[in-house]
């Protein structure tokens, strides 16, 4: 954590909440057969959940570094699937603070299959409802979206893992463009989605309030079933050519990028690719669809490592990368 989230820690603990989120999805599964106390029961909920005052600040700090990760992904399945970004109602703050467009969307039909835009639009609405979500639970509190770079971005993390694949340096012909075909828009959501997983399971020891602490885990769940959904479209596509070159292979890209992680976040290694080598001897590589530690246990980073990893090794409250100025809230 940066000492700016470090110095909430001293901050006294708001007024506890009267209802957990436990108990407000059990009193949702009651009422949900009936359609006028369901609408009433939406609103007492938004009105539970809305504003700051039940928040400590800690807690805050977690939620809006969580959604500055949610805008991002939102954003770049929703240019995969739509060509445009998320609803620009969603870009603002908590107080009317105007959020910023990003830059890099293209402005044109997607070029995905049916498949993978099947899958684009699917775990788009996921990351759509996480961000309003995460918005209503802040309330006043939440932070605006921050300038997001879903173009240029890309173009450098391409060639950077394709330098690391062939050990030389390597600019891309055309460049890496995550909209252009299905492997590419694999590729562009395996950036994401593993340092999403890792960052809610890293950030769960920093939260205070218990009902905030489950529907974290349960974002968690859900970006765990993301990572590994694109990580197995890759390990079926891994023997194929990757990036128009002759030299990589899917597998070696993605492996690439791993390591390009593992790298900017610090001496741990937390990553990996898709594939293991395979204890046969001349067999195809063995599958790594889920990527743990030695006790089958999902890798934790802290703030500052996915900071690293979303910044492209630009330094902590400065940004780079996918943020160029940086996140929005005390970790940042």
């Amino acid at each position: 954590m940066n000492t700016r989230s470090d110095a909430a820690r001293t901050s006294t603990a708001s007024n506890t909440r009267s209802y957990t989120l436990i108990q407000l999805s059990s009193s949702y599964a009651m009422m949900a057969s009936s359609a006028p106390l369901l609408v009433c029961f939406l609103a007492a909920l938004f009105c539970t959940l809305s504003g700051a005052a039940h928040l400590a600040p800690l807690d805050a700090a977690v939620l809006n570094f969580a959604l500055n990760l949610e805008y991002l992904e939102a954003n770049f399945y929703s240019c995969a699937a739509y060509g445009r970004f998320i609803p620009e109602e969603l870009w603002m703050g908590g107080e009317n603070q105007s959020g910023v467009a990003p830059i890099g969307c293209p402005a044109r039909s997607t070029r995905l299959s049916k498949e993978a835009l099947a899958y684009a639009i699917d775990i788009y609405e996921d990351e759509l409802a996480h961000v309003k979500f995460l918005k209503a639970v802040l309330g006043s509190a939440a932070v605006p979206q921050p300038l997001m770079d879903l173009g240029p971005a890309f173009k450098a993390a391409g060639n950077t893992a394709a330098t690391l694949a062939l050990g030389e340096d390597v600019t891309l012909d055309p460049v890496f463009n995550p909209y252009a075909n299905d492997l590419f828009f694999y590729h562009g959501a395996f950036i994401f989605e593993d340092v999403g997983a890792t960052a809610y399971a890293g950030a769960a020891a920093l939260i205070e309030d218990k009902g905030i602490l489950t529907a974290a885990a349960q974002i968690l769940a859900v970006e765990g079933y993301h990572a590994g959904a694109i990580r197995t479209l890759l390990y079926q596509n891994q023997g194929k050519k990757a990036f128009n070159s002759p030299k990589l292979k899917v597998r070696d890209v993605v492996g690439a990028i791993s390591a390009l992680r593992d790298f900017v976040d610090g001496a741990a290694n937390m990553d990996s690719g898709v594939t293991v080598a395979s204890p046969c001897k001349n067999e195809r590589p063995a599958s790594n669809i889920v990527p743990t530690d030695v006790n089958g246990l999902i890798y934790t980073r802290t703030t500052d490592q996915v900071l690293a990893i979303v910044y492209l090794g630009g330094a902590s409250g400065v940004g780079g990368g996918f943020f160029p100025n940086g996140m929005n809230g005390g970790i940042n």
